[in-house]
């Protein structure tokens, strides 16, 4: 006969059950492909824009989120929408229960220098490289935004990415506050997809494109793939997903 409940564990005679959360329905995912094709975002150093990878990174997270069961909300992947307010209402009317939007990330212009290629002379930087995640203090859901922010810094760097340290800063352009160092998290409060949000939400910075190691990284399905996996346990890991993700 169950007993009792305290501090979420069941009695059943001798025997501690967990008490696991209940998913009546499947979660409600929704992922934002940063930018547009008319405002693209930062350039690559090998002269790509910011869209396409982030276009292409966010149908990979949402296939694999969809293949494990959860409801993605997809926002902004044509690459038609330049209303950035347009993005956070959508996954209100929808009903997300989490909102993550997917971009990639430069540096400051003092730190660009110049190469060549294909015949071109393009910009490269290797002063940053790796990941970084931002939440907005004023999401009303700021606390849970910011659990899933570090949980997913967190399935991240176990999964062999590293945080970038270079938003932090005290530059022009930068000076981030650190929400969670260890795990890369920064303080971004006026982004427009993290405050409009109703629900938490955390925008993911994948890769310093401007840097040629990152950009040619980033690019490699396997590697895509892998962090989808990681993107999935990092919401598992912060109670979005069901535990079996």
């Amino acid at each position: 006969m169950l007993i009792k409940c305290p501090y979420g564990l069941c009695v059943l005679g001798l025997t501690l059950l967990p008490v696991l959360p209940s998913f009546a329905k499947p979660p409600i995912v929704a992922i934002d492909a940063g930018h547009s094709i008319a405002h693209s975002g930062a350039t690559s150093a090998s002269g790509k824009p910011e869209f396409d990878f982030n276009a292409a990174l966010a149908t990979i997270f949402s296939n694999f989120l969809a293949a494990q069961g959860v409801q993605v909300i997809k926002i902004g992947h044509d690459g038609m929408m330049a209303d950035l307010l347009q993005r956070p209402q959508l996954a209100n009317a929808a009903g997300a229960d989490f909102f993550l939007s997917v971009h990639h990330d430069s540096a400051q212009p003092r730190y660009f220098r110049p190469w060549q290629w294909e015949g071109k002379t393009l910009q490269h930087t290797d002063h940053a490289a790796g990941f970084s995640l931002f939440v907005s203090r004023k999401n009303p859901h700021v606390a849970e935004s910011l659990r899933c922010a570090s949980a997913l810094g967190k399935s991240l760097r176990q999964a062999g990415f590293y945080p970038s340290q270079h938003h932090a800063e005290a530059i022009e352009g930068e000076n981030k506050s650190w929400a969670d160092q260890i795990n890369g998290v920064f303080y971004y409060d006026n982004l427009v997809v993290l405050k409009a949000t109703v629900m938490p939400a955390v925008l993911l910075e994948a890769a310093v494109i401007a840097n040629r190691q990152d950009e040619d990284n980033i690019t490699k399905p396997q590697v895509r793939q892998q962090m989808a996996v990681a993107v999935a346990k990092g919401l598992s890991a912060c109670g979005v997903l069901p535990p079996s993700h």
